[in-house]
């Protein structure tokens, strides 16, 4: 992870500008439970870059099983996930734009760690059959917040994001 002359971390896709205050005392949401869980003996991160690629990481991960669920497919949240958008009858923009809100609208019931979601829409000049994203959200990090982009791909029914 390299620092460039505006105060930005690149990792990746990952372009995060730190607001984090040493001085202040924070609570991190940091991993989720069931990472934690599995990774009981993990060192604490002192380093605020580190920290943030961690909580950046595991948002990813989070992302990714989100966006790849369905409504229904859990019986504690049946509104979780996103719907199926292999209708053929709307046109190549509606369903980007379709896609774009509902990324956006998942995004923002259900990871709390993210707030004030923008998804765009990436031309992707490759393949035709992949759809590109870019999420530019404000990741909540402790008391503090910075803002990340991560950038999505939707190859074959499957999202995944980019490093």
């Amino acid at each position: 992870m390299a620092a460039d002359s505006g105060g930005l971390l690149r990792s990746g896709s990952l372009r995060s500008k730190s607001l984090i205050n040493e001085s202040q005392g924070r609570e991190s949401l940091g991993s989720r439970l069931f990472e934690r869980l599995a990774a009981p003996h993990q060192p604490v991160l002192r380093d605020e870059g580190d920290e943030l690629m961690a909580v950046v990481a595991s948002v990813k991960r989070h992302l990714v099983d989100l966006l790849n669920s369905h409504p229904g497919n859990s019986a504690c949240a049946p509104e979780l996930g996103l719907l199926d958008f292999n209708d053929a009858t709307i046109g190549v923009l509606d369903l980007e734009l379709n896609i774009q809100q509902a990324i956006r609208q998942c995004i923002e019931r259900f990871e709390p760690r993210v707030k004030r979601v923008d998804v765009e829409s990436l031309p992707n000049h490759g393949d035709p059959l992949q759809l590109r994203f870019q999420v530019h959200a404000t990741v909540a990090l402790g008391r503090d917040n910075t803002h990340a982009t991560i950038d999505l791909l939707l190859n074959n029914k499957r999202y995944q994001c980019l490093n």
